[in-house]
């Protein structure tokens, strides 16, 4: 059926991961009455055809899709854009807000598998895993010398909801913990034994330092020539967050000499990136941006961005979870 019919019940979905599994997150959807359709396209969707599919469309459940103002003003029927993920840079928020469409996160659902990931590359990085596979692969029985993760200081850019995972896994491999963040969780810290730190000292002082930050306009190249020249020598640098959080060319020289021990990047700018000195480097690891791309985090994110649309489309505003502007919310409160 054409996105064009103008129903207050639809629901368009975008992100391949969601239209591509079964699970509880269609249900959710179907047993509030909700006619959905998919985007028919394998890819994230550019402004243009948002456009083209927006119209009599009620909710709006994405990915990494262009949700610009120019989409949002086809939009004539949206209520609520649900993202299926936590990152909010590519929809325009306050045009949506300005229209009265409520946006929504869902925070937390991957939390567990990000820290994985993070812990498999402090892990790769410390054992030397990638090289070892590789040589041992071509018929060379040679072993380099690796690093224990205990007695090392790890250092948390960010203690939200993936920080805190990474923390205690952390601890339970025998590192000290220490965390820089602008509203640091003190109760979380006491409780854990995690040691408060501000920016400087975080940079200094940490064997293993790992982002947990979204971009933000403050958090945008935070990791640049001055804070990796900050960095304490031989230091290993985790991103399993966002690219643009770091300066990769600074990183590459800081690499290159020998300032930095090394590095494991899950997160590049732009994705995908095009190949370049880091891929030649042995002592940096690569992944594909694959933090949350496990079943698990996939499918309690899927069910969770369906919940936040159903709530919004029937009237239960209160039960939506990770609402990022509000004040739509409580503007609708006023005019009742």
């Amino acid at each position: 059926m054409s996105a064009q019919s103008v129903s207050p019940h639809r629901v368009l979905i975008t992100t391949r991961t969601f239209q591509r599994m079964k699970g509880a997150h269609w249900d959710t959807l179907h047993e509030a009455g909700l006619e959905t359709l998919t985007s028919g396209i394998d890819q994230a969707l550019n402004e243009q055809q948002l456009i083209e599919r927006l119209p009599g469309i009620a909710a709006l459940i994405c990915g990494v899709d262009e949700v610009t103002e120019r989409a949002l003003e086809a939009a004539d029927q949206l209520r609520v854009i649900s993202m299926n993920g936590v990152g909010l840079d590519r929809i325009d928020v306050e045009a949506a807000t300005r229209r009265g469409v409520v946006v929504t996160r869902t925070p937390g659902t991957n939390a567990d598998s990000v820290a994985d990931l993070t812990l498999a590359l402090m892990l790769a990085q410390a054992r030397l895993i990638p090289r070892h596979d590789r040589t041992l692969r071509q018929g060379d029985w040679s072993r380099l010398r690796g690093r224990e993760l205990r007695g090392q200081l790890l250092g948390l850019v960010g203690l939200g909801a993936i920080g805190k995972k990474v923390a205690l896994r952390a601890l339970a491999f025998g590192m000290t913990v220490q965390a820089y963040d602008p509203c640091l969780d003190l109760a979380f810290c006491r409780e854990h034994g995690i040691e408060a730190a501000d920016w400087e000292t975080a940079l200094r002082s940490s064997d293993v330092l790992s982002l947990h930050l979204p971009v933000t306009a403050e958090t945008m190249d935070l990791i640049d020539r001055e804070a990796l020249a900050a960095m304490k020598p031989g230091a290993v640098l985790i991103n399993t967050a966002r690219g643009e959080l770091v300066d990769e060319a600074g990183l590459v020289e800081a690499l290159e000499s020998g300032h930095l021990g090394g590095a494991g990047l899950d997160a590049f700018s732009p994705e995908p990136p095009a190949p370049g000195p880091l891929w030649e480097m042995e002592q940096v690891v690569l992944t594909p941006h694959l933090g949350g791309n496990t079943l698990e985090a996939a499918l309690r994110t899927a069910l969770q961005s369906a919940r936040n649309a159903v709530a919004i489309l029937t009237g239960n505003a209160g039960q939506a979870e990770s609402v990022a502007n509000p004040e739509v919310l409580n503007s609708s409160e006023d005019d009742r």
